[in-house]
């Protein structure tokens, strides 16, 4: 099965690309995106809290509006909105529950990509799977008995998780918490350094406030060192302190990274990272878009949507023919 645009993930950047690929000139039959989960923009759909907003210029990354797409400040219920309108105006092609096996490049120049369920044939293809599938795990084993009470994010975090310990020190962390204690957990921070000097100025004043207020334990300047099953439950000792303690959960906020475990076992290697906002791969005719090809950090939406158009701008220049612009907004 040939498609001229091919697109690895339905998020941000994926969406993007596939909206600048209709504007060079392309059908939406000659585009298909093809997403692992069931839905558009999943992973912030099932990993971000319903009380985080989905902000336009994360930790203050400003995006020149090259893109037709573009966001402010949102819930994240409007944001998903907004998405699912951006699929329905353009009628864009999106295949669901679409795991990516195989990568590899035909005698004839084409590029193969084998899924779970088909095999489909591009000049082009755009990998925009985001890092959010790639979490930062903690640096110690984890007995298997207690790897459930062990979470990446705090969509899943009932009532019955009374009392947690986030550990981290930067934004993501912070708002873990804060957002706990407002669900009402009892919640501890464990973050190696004294001060939290990589938040953003209001999430430190925040964290700090919880902390004075006595709603927020901080156990200052720690490392974990190892993580018990005490009857179900992990019980967690730091290296700097003399004593461990039992927590109903830990959650993980150390950031995310780029899944090159998973890239490379389907074939693919990174080709290089810089200030770009896309990237192109060792293997001729793919490119990265979005949060995998970003400067380290991170990017955010309004990036990512820049993102896509800029890889399909290369792509044009070298591996597809391309058309003026459509009149379609």
């Amino acid at each position: 099965m040939f498609q001229q645009v091919l697109i690895l993930g339905a998020g941000p950047a994926g969406i993007s690309t596939a909206v600048e690929a209709i504007k060079k000139g392309f059908s939406t039959d000659e585009i298909l995106i093809l997403e692992k989960f069931d839905e558009v923009a999943y992973m912030i759909s099932s990993k971000y809290p319903d009380e985080k907003a989905v902000v336009a210029n994360y930790k203050n990354k400003f995006a020149d509006r090259i893109s037709g797409l573009r966001i402010s400040d949102m819930s994240k219920q409007e944001f998903m909105a907004f998405m699912k309108g951006i699929v329905s105006e353009y009628q864009l092609n999106i295949k669901y529950h679409q795991t990516v096996e195989r990568i590899s490049k035909l005698k004839n120049g084409q590029l193969s990509v084998q899924t779970s369920n088909d095999v489909y044939l591009t000049n082009s293809l755009f990998i925009a799977i985001g890092t959010m599938s790639a979490p930062r795990t903690l640096s110690v084993s984890i007995p298997s008995t207690v790897s459930e009470k062990i979470f990446y994010d705090i969509q899943r975090i009932d009532n019955k998780i009374e009392k947690i310990l986030v550990v981290g020190g930067g934004d993501s962390a912070a708002e873990y918490a804060k957002i706990l204690i407002d669900r009402g957990h009892r919640v501890s921070l464990s973050y190696r350094g004294k001060a939290f000097d990589r938040m953003l100025s209001t999430n430190n004043e925040a964290t700090l406030e919880l902390i004075k207020e006595k709603k927020l334990t901080f156990f200052s300047g720690t490392n974990i060192e190892k993580i018990e099953d005490h009857e179900g439950k992990p019980f967690v000792t730091f290296k700097e302190l003399p004593q461990g303690e039992e927590f109903d959960g830990i959650v993980t906020a150390l950031g995310n990274e780029r899944p090159a475990n998973y890239l490379s076992s389907i074939g693919i290697e990174m080709g290089h990272e810089g200030d770009d906002i896309y990237s192109a791969s060792s293997l001729e005719g793919v490119f990265f878009v979005g949060d995998i090809a970003s400067v380290k950090g991170g990017g955010t939406i309004n990036i990512a949507f820049n993102s896509g158009v800029k890889a399909m701008v290369e792509a044009c220049t070298s591996y597809l023919d391309c058309h003026f612009e459509s009149e379609k907004k």
